[in-house]
């Protein structure tokens, strides 16, 4: 009797104790814009080398683990919005008329790709500089840039009627896709507008 009580007590004890250890209330939101745009102001002013896991968990007040769930290295943390960008771009260039030029539909859907959302725009400004600052980070975004750029070649090709490896289609999607990189570069270092009005300009002087 006195051996069922204690174990009775025991398992209290043991229930009360896990009871304890569940946390209460609902789960935190964590927002992973918010923080990347942490992680980038302190890669921009203090040097992406400069700054650890570490460093970012505790100024965007997350946990490590936490943090490590969401972005899984430093480089993560860059690169975030490239995607967002991509689809934007994509699903701009799908949508433009049949009859437009390759180059009319190209400038239109770059215009409408780097067009940020306001509350993006400032990480967008400091995402594209530490990007700058370090060319190591480039091949991380590398599979990312390399498919847009293909897309776009294949989009001329089309327009154009002529085929993917010809010459003239080539140079034209690459020279497209290197000034729309030039201007969001040029843009996130000296420019005091928007990204999109900057791509818009540089697009302006090749069509």
């Amino acid at each position: 009797m006195g051996s069922t009580n204690a174990r009775s007590t025991n398992a209290g004890s043991t229930n009360d104790r896990a009871s304890n250890d569940r946390p209460t209330g609902r789960p935190r939101t964590i927002d992973p814009d918010a923080v990347s745009l942490v992680a980038l102001r302190l890669f921009d002013e203090q040097g992406f080398d400069a700054v650890s896991m570490d460093d970012v968990a505790a100024a965007a007040g997350v946990s490590r683990r936490s943090l490590f769930r969401l972005f899984p290295n430093k480089a993560a943390l860059v690169w975030g919005g490239l995607d967002e960008f991509a689809t934007r771009f994509g699903e701009a260039l799908r949508a433009r008329p049949t009859s437009e030029s390759s180059s009319i539909a190209l400038r239109a859907a770059y215009r409408i790709g780097a067009t940020f959302p306001d509350d993006a725009v400032e990480v967008t400004r400091h995402r594209l500089r530490v990007i700058r600052a370090n060319p190591s980070l480039e091949h991380v975004g590398a599979a990312t840039v390399t498919a847009l750029t293909d897309a776009i070649v294949r989009f001329v090709a089309e327009r154009d009627g002529a085929t993917p490896d010809d010459f003239a289609v080539s140079v034209r999607a690459h020279a497209l896709a290197a000034a729309a990189s030039a201007a969001l570069t040029w843009w996130a270092l000296h420019g005091d507008g928007r990204p999109e009005d900057a791509v818009d300009r540089a697009l302006a002087l090749l069509t």
